[in-house]
């Protein structure tokens, strides 16, 4: 009998210290072993309990046990002692960790990411997965809102800020609306756009506008930075003798995402963006262009190429004439192909007719943008940058129910948590602060300046996906 009682004891105990492992591993050890060292955005509202916290946690993978959970939560008393409000919490976190930020870690402003490359349709959905404003409504104010008059082109554009919000890392307060987010992004661009910029840029003959116009089709035609000048270098000449663009990431923006296989009927899209079927320019950006497609438009290599066409793994292989561009895209693609010369015919019907005759028997015209609009920006070059911002934001605590995280499908961005500094409430004047971004980065950053503040860094650059059939001219 004693010894059976033994026995039983010394399950008892091992089973105790089993069980009380398994809580001390849940409360010591990150819910996640992953290499993912982001963080998600969490929005605790007034009136949740313990039980429907842990539930939203586990939802978002943030904890692997909601009784687990709820039993810690029991145990250190804090069922009824988490805070309401906005928070950063990093993929890999305690339970312990996790407790103790939800008490007290709550944020008054969000940190998040909007790569090079980025639509306004992007921003939107990074700014709703983050909850911090619904897409429509941002896309509403993309709509209407112009911060800078020389944001206006001289055609009528879908967002007439598009290309203008500059990718870059921001702090973003709690409550900023649409028309606060647009601004501070803009802000950012025209820190860009310094008096020597918008010189070198009038010195080219071309307008603001169109300059950004061009960095954007660049920003979306080149994976590997080596690529921009030259990319660039080949659509100013194809626009000094009036040679279609013929870009493919022109047809993308048409249809409202990057397709991998664009077709003959797709460069007959009828579209003003289209600049297989359009001459010149489209009639605004297509995406918003970082440092260094900006800089590659501003300090572009003065070529006698004519057409590139991307590799599988994204580097563009360029050639000066008609035939040299055939032979490049059935060196890449030919293998690839059943019939060789079905694909030589289908690159030739997207190429067009060959340009070099057209370039030989033609005189360039190197202005790039209408005399009008060159002149129009004249009463800009020498305007220093300005940074008045004044937020319409409210504080957290009187913030409204977020909107609901969008599906994993959707565009992901990287945040990590921040704090930000704010001066005080009679003057809300928006002064970025960080420096300048090395040359190495592709983003400005702005100059250091006192508190009131919202801290903007640089972005990770992120892969985008490639086109992989040629066409005429080029394919990302």
């Amino acid at each position: 009998m004693r010894k059976a009682l033994r026995y039983i004891l010394i399950l008892a105990i091992v089973g105790v210290l089993i069980i009380g492992g398994g809580l001390g591993a849940l409360y010591l050890v990150p819910n996640t072993f992953a290499q993912d060292d982001g963080t998600q955005v969490l929005v605790i509202e007034k009136g949740q309990t313990g039980s429907e916290i842990a539930d939203m946690l586990f939802e978002r993978g943030l904890i692997r046990s909601t009784q687990g959970f709820k039993l810690w939560l029991y145990l250190s008393g804090t069922n009824d002692k988490l805070q309401t409000g906005h928070y950063q919490i990093p993929n890999k976190v305690t339970v312990r960790e996790l407790i103790s930020l939800l008490q007290e870690g709550h944020v008054e402003s969000i940190r998040v990411t909007i790569p090079e490359g980025y639509s306004v349709g992007d921003i939107a959905i990074v700014l709703e997965k983050n909850q911090i404003m619904k897409a429509k409504d941002f896309l509403a104010e993309a709509k209407t809102y112009v911060p800078y008059p020389y944001m206006k082109g001289t055609k009528p554009a879908t967002y007439p800020v598009e290309g203008f919000l500059f990718p870059s890392t921001y702090e973003i307060p709690v409550g900023a609306t649409p028309r606060d987010v647009i601004q501070m992004m803009a802000d950012e661009m025209n820190r860009y756009l310094t008096p020597a910029v918008k010189k070198q840029i009038q010195a080219q003959h071309m307008s603001i506008h169109d300059f950004v116009t061009l960095a954007s089709i660049v920003e979306r035609e080149s994976l590997f930075d080596a690529d921009r000048p030259t990319i660039a270098g080949v659509f100013k000449k194809r626009l000094a003798h009036g040679i279609p663009l013929q870009s493919d990431a022109t047809i993308s923006y048409v249809l409202g995402y990057a397709k991998e296989n664009v077709t003959i009927g797709d460069t007959q899209l009828q579209s003003p963006y289209n600049t297989y079927v359009s001459k010149g320019l489209p009639p605004g950006p297509i995406a918003n262009p970082g440092k260094k497609s900006l800089d590659a438009v501003l300090y572009s290599e003065n070529t006698d190429y004519l057409y590139f066409v991307a590799d599988k793994e994204g580097h563009n292989h360029f050639s000066k004439t008609y035939e040299e561009h055939l032979a490049a895209v059935n060196k890449i693609y030919g293998a690839d192909t059943a019939t060789p010369s079905s694909a030589s015919t289908e690159v030739a019907v997207q190429a067009g007719p060959n340009y070099d005759v057209a370039v030989a028997t033609t005189e360039p015209d190197y202005n790039y943008s209408s005399a009008e609009a060159v002149e129009a920006d004249s009463q800009y070059v020498d305007v220093e940058p300005t940074y008045k911002y004044t937020p319409t934001t409210v504080p957290a605590a009187e913030v409204p129910a977020p909107v609901p995280a969008p599906t994993q499908n959707q565009t992901p961005s990287q945040v990590t948590p921040a704090t930000p500094s704010y001066g005080n409430s009679s003057n809300n004047t928006y002064v970025p602060t960080t420096n300048r971004a090395p040359e190495t980065t592709p983003y400005v950053a702005p100059s250091t300046q006192e508190v009131p503040r919202i801290e903007v860094k640089p972005a990770e650059s992120v892969d985008r996906s490639t086109l992989n059939v040629p066409s005429g001219n080029s394919n990302k």
